[in-house]
Protein backbone atom coordinates (compact mmCIF):
# COMPACT_ATOMS: atom_id res chain seq x y z
CA UNK A 1 0.00 0.00 0.00
CA UNK A 2 1.11 3.54 -0.62
CA UNK A 3 2.33 5.02 2.61
CA UNK A 4 1.07 8.28 4.01
CA UNK A 5 4.69 9.43 4.06
CA UNK A 6 4.98 8.84 0.32
CA UNK A 7 1.74 10.69 -0.34
CA UNK A 8 2.81 13.58 1.91
CA UNK A 9 6.16 13.83 0.12
CA UNK A 10 4.47 14.16 -3.27
CA UNK A 11 1.89 16.61 -1.94
CA UNK A 12 4.79 18.75 -0.71
CA UNK A 13 6.58 18.49 -4.06
CA UNK A 14 3.33 19.31 -5.85
CA UNK A 15 3.01 22.51 -3.82
CA UNK A 16 6.66 23.33 -4.52
CA UNK A 17 6.01 22.90 -8.25
CA UNK A 18 2.91 25.11 -8.09
CA UNK A 19 4.96 27.78 -6.30
CA UNK A 20 7.62 27.61 -8.99
CA UNK A 21 10.32 26.15 -6.75
CA UNK A 22 10.57 22.75 -8.44
CA UNK A 23 11.73 22.48 -12.02
CA UNK A 24 12.22 19.30 -14.01
CA UNK A 25 13.91 19.13 -17.36
CA UNK A 26 11.18 18.32 -19.91
CA UNK A 27 13.25 15.59 -21.59
CA UNK A 28 13.49 13.67 -18.30
CA UNK A 29 10.03 14.58 -17.08
CA UNK A 30 8.32 13.27 -20.21
CA UNK A 31 9.63 9.77 -19.57
CA UNK A 32 8.58 9.97 -15.91
CA UNK A 33 5.11 11.20 -16.83
CA UNK A 34 4.68 8.45 -19.41
CA UNK A 35 5.81 5.81 -16.90
CA UNK A 36 3.35 7.19 -14.34
CA UNK A 37 0.51 7.04 -16.86
CA UNK A 38 1.45 3.47 -17.76
CA UNK A 39 1.37 2.43 -14.09
CA UNK A 40 -1.95 4.23 -13.51
CA UNK A 41 -3.42 2.32 -16.47
CA UNK A 42 -2.06 -0.95 -15.08
CA UNK A 43 -3.52 -0.39 -11.61
CA UNK A 44 -6.88 0.62 -13.12
CA UNK A 45 -6.89 -2.61 -15.14
CA UNK A 46 -6.02 -4.61 -12.02
CA UNK A 47 -8.89 -2.93 -10.16
CA UNK A 48 -11.25 -3.91 -12.97
CA UNK A 49 -9.93 -7.48 -12.90
CA UNK A 50 -10.59 -7.68 -9.15
CA UNK A 51 -14.31 -7.64 -9.80
CA UNK A 52 -14.03 -11.12 -11.29
CA UNK A 53 -12.57 -12.52 -8.05
CA UNK A 54 -14.74 -10.56 -5.64
CA UNK A 55 -17.22 -13.44 -5.67
CA UNK A 56 -15.46 -16.68 -4.85
CA UNK A 57 -17.17 -20.01 -5.43
CA UNK A 58 -16.35 -23.68 -5.84
CA UNK A 59 -14.79 -24.27 -2.44
CA UNK A 60 -16.92 -27.30 -1.74
CA UNK A 61 -19.64 -28.10 0.75
CA UNK A 62 -17.83 -28.12 4.03
CA UNK A 63 -19.10 -26.01 6.95
CA UNK A 64 -16.67 -23.11 6.54
CA UNK A 65 -16.79 -22.92 2.71
CA UNK A 66 -19.24 -20.02 2.59
CA UNK A 67 -17.30 -18.07 5.21
CA UNK A 68 -14.01 -18.73 3.40
CA UNK A 69 -15.57 -17.63 0.10
CA UNK A 70 -16.76 -14.41 1.68
CA UNK A 71 -13.39 -13.77 3.34
CA UNK A 72 -11.47 -14.28 0.08
CA UNK A 73 -13.87 -12.06 -1.83
CA UNK A 74 -13.51 -9.33 0.79
CA UNK A 75 -9.73 -9.50 0.43
CA UNK A 76 -10.21 -8.52 -3.21
CA UNK A 77 -12.87 -5.83 -2.75
CA UNK A 78 -14.48 -4.30 0.29
CA UNK A 79 -12.61 -5.89 3.16
CA UNK A 80 -9.99 -4.60 5.53
CA UNK A 81 -6.69 -3.97 3.67
CA UNK A 82 -8.26 -5.16 0.42
CA UNK A 83 -6.48 -5.06 -2.92
CA UNK A 84 -8.98 -2.64 -4.42
CA UNK A 85 -8.14 0.01 -1.80
CA UNK A 86 -4.41 -0.65 -2.12
CA UNK A 87 -4.55 -0.21 -5.89
CA UNK A 88 -6.53 3.02 -5.49
CA UNK A 89 -3.96 4.38 -3.03
CA UNK A 90 -1.20 3.67 -5.54
CA UNK A 91 -3.24 5.31 -8.30
CA UNK A 92 -3.70 8.40 -6.11
CA UNK A 93 0.05 8.71 -5.48
CA UNK A 94 0.93 8.07 -9.13
CA UNK A 95 -1.60 10.70 -10.21
CA UNK A 96 -0.01 13.15 -7.78
CA UNK A 97 3.44 12.31 -9.18
CA UNK A 98 2.24 12.77 -12.76
CA UNK A 99 0.49 16.06 -11.96
CA UNK A 100 3.57 17.34 -10.11
CA UNK A 101 5.73 16.53 -13.11
CA UNK A 102 3.34 18.29 -15.48
CA UNK A 103 3.20 21.40 -13.29
CA UNK A 104 6.98 21.46 -12.99
CA UNK A 105 7.49 21.14 -16.74
CA UNK A 106 4.94 23.86 -17.44
CA UNK A 107 6.71 26.20 -15.00
CA UNK A 108 10.07 25.34 -16.57
CA UNK A 109 8.78 26.01 -20.08
CA UNK A 110 7.12 29.26 -18.97
CA UNK A 111 10.42 30.35 -17.42
CA UNK A 112 12.30 29.53 -20.63
CA UNK A 113 9.81 31.56 -22.71
CA UNK A 114 10.04 34.51 -20.30
CA UNK A 115 13.84 34.44 -20.44
CA UNK A 116 13.81 34.28 -24.23
CA UNK A 117 11.39 37.21 -24.39
CA UNK A 118 13.54 39.20 -21.96
CA UNK A 119 16.63 38.57 -24.08
CA UNK A 120 14.76 39.52 -27.24
CA UNK A 121 13.55 42.69 -25.56
CA UNK A 122 17.05 43.55 -24.37
CA UNK A 123 18.37 42.96 -27.88
CA UNK A 124 15.81 45.40 -29.27
CA UNK A 125 17.05 48.03 -26.84
CA UNK A 126 20.65 47.76 -28.05
CA UNK A 127 21.88 50.17 -30.72
CA UNK A 128 21.26 48.53 -34.06
CA UNK A 129 19.17 45.86 -32.36
CA UNK A 130 15.95 46.74 -34.04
Amino acid sequence: MASEEEKSRWQYLNEEAKAGRLYLDPSVATSCRDASNKQIDLFNQLKNDLQSVATVSGLGRFPAADELSKMLGMKAVGGERDFNTAFQEHIDVLTLIRDTIEISVKKYEDQQVAQAQALTSQGADLPGGG
